[in-house]
C-alpha cells in the first residue's frame, strides 16, 4: 500500500491496522522499543502508536499537513534505504503530538517527524537540524 493509500485508509473504519511497524532505530527516548502497534478508532486524523516491546512507550501521531506546514521533509538516500523506500513518494510523514505540554494547545513536534513506509511496515524518526523548527508547535486547541 502506498503512502497515499494509507492516507485514504485513515477515513475508512473497516480497515485493519493491527500489523506492527518496525522502527530499526526506535523512537526518541525509546531506542530499544522497535515494534509498534497502531491503534486507530476509525475517525479523525490521530493515531495512537504503542510499543509492543515497552508498553509505556505510546504516542499520538497525525499526518503532516502540507497546507499548514509546507512541503514534507525529505530523507537522504541512506535513511530511505533504512525503511526500504525507493523514493520520497513512498513515505508517509507523521507528527508526534503532545497533549500534555500546554493547557490550551495540543502541540506537534516539528523537529522530529516520523517517516513511515506503509508497504514495508518500517518507520524512522528523523531529527531535523533546522534551529527554527518548533518542538511544541500549537497544533490544535485542547479538546473541551
Amino acid at each position: 500500500m502506498s503512502a497515499q493509500a494509507m492516507r485514504k485508509k485513515m477515513t475508512n473504519t473497516e480497515d485493519d491496522y493491527s500489523e506492527a511497524f518496525h522502527f530499526p532505530q526506535g523512537l526518541a527516548g525509546f531506542s530499544d522499543a522497535r515494534e509498534y502497534g497502531f491503534i486507530y478508532e476509525g475517525y479523525g486524523k490521530i493515531i495512537c502508536i504503542q510499543s509492543i516491546d515497552q508498553p509505556e512507550a505510546a504516542f499520538l501521531i497525525t499526518p503532516w499537513d502540507k497546507e499548514r506546514l509546507g512541503a514534507e521533509p525529505t530523507l537522504s538516500t541512506d535513511s530511505r534505504s533504512c525503511i526500504h523506500a525507493d523514493s520520497q513518494s513512498d513515505i508517509m510523514w507523521m507528527l508526534v503530538l503532545n497533549p500534555f505540554a500546554d493547557k490550551q494547545w495540543v502541540t506537534a513536534n516539528l523537529k522530529a517527524p516520523i517517516a513511515l513506509n506503509v508497504e514495508s511496515r518500517l518507520g524512522l524518526q528523523c531529527i531535523r537540524p533546522e534551529a527554527e523548527l518548533e518542538v511544541r508547535y500549537p497544533w490544535m486547541p485542547q479538546p473541551s
